[in-house]
């Protein structure tokens, strides 16, 4: 556990004690919006996570989602001041209502070598976790072995966090890391829920290091060969949101 007087700082640090819980609300009641508009019918989402079955033959697929523009941004590299900003691991600051991901995707093929790229949501419907699964793995193949790794400036809500660990459970051959900048709404007992779901489906979640977001940003931003200069308390967060995520998970 933190000690008391990193809680004190912490608390100190919050310069808008409502930003999380207007964040929390925009992520959270999107994601309920999107259950209810007619690309997933409710019941089958409550079931699964909004993952659905063939009904032929019971095989498990992800329903195709009809994204509308700007909602997910796709691309190569993060423009640097964006990075810089929403992925800085402070806690509950205000502004940062957006998931950015940074993927890499391995299927052993060295002929394809590994997909790379990043999502960016603006909480206008479908997150960037569950747009992943349909945008940057629209051929999944079953006889292949996908090893996925997430880089995100948050982790997931709790309705993501719940869809994926339906995809993980129904596709064993997908191993998933994500090393989160930051957890989102720790403190509520329905992410911990989430975040112990997607453990339990094989998951490994990590909170990223400071030489995380130096690859991060070597590896996913427009950084024009310019080092990244972490801010100065990087670590102390670090280890901060370590030992949260270690009081949360088994």
């Amino acid at each position: 556990m933190a000690d008391k007087g990193h809680s004190q700082t912490r608390r100190k640090e919050r310069k808008d004690p409502e930003a999380a819980e207007r964040t929390k609300g925009v992520k959270e009641n999107e994601s309920g919006k999107k259950e209810n508009n007619g690309e997933i019918p409710p019941a089958e989402a409550a079931a699964n996570g909004g993952a659905v079955a063939n009904g032929e033959n019971g095989e498990f697929k992800v329903e195709p989602m009809e994204l509308p523009p700007f909602e997910i941004i796709k691309g190569d590299r993060i423009d640097p001041f964006a990075f810089k900003f929403q992925f800085k691991n402070v806690e509950y600051s205000s502004g940062r209502n957006k998931t950015f991901l940074c993927y890499l995707v391995d299927t052993g093929n060295t002929a394809d070598g590994l997909l790379r790229g990043y999502l960016e949501d603006e909480h206008a419907g479908a997150h960037a976790e569950e747009a992943f699964f349909t945008q940057c793995l629209p051929d999944y193949d079953p006889a292949l072995k996908y090893t996925i790794t997430w880089y995100v400036s948050s982790s997931p809500c709790s309705t993501c966090a719940g869809k994926i660990a339906e995809v993980l459970k129904a596709r064993t051959n997908i191993k998933l890391s994500i090393f989160a900048a930051r957890l989102f709404e720790w403190e509520e007992e329905e992410i911990q829920a989430g975040l112990r779901a997607l453990h339990a489906a094989g998951c490994k979640l990590r909170i990223m290091k400071p030489l995380d977001f130096s690859y991060t940003w070597d590896t996913f931003v427009e950084n024009e060969e310019e080092p990244l200069n972490l801010w100065e308390d990087c670590k102390e967060n670090y280890e901060y949101y370590h030992e949260k995520l270690a009081d949360i998970l088994p």
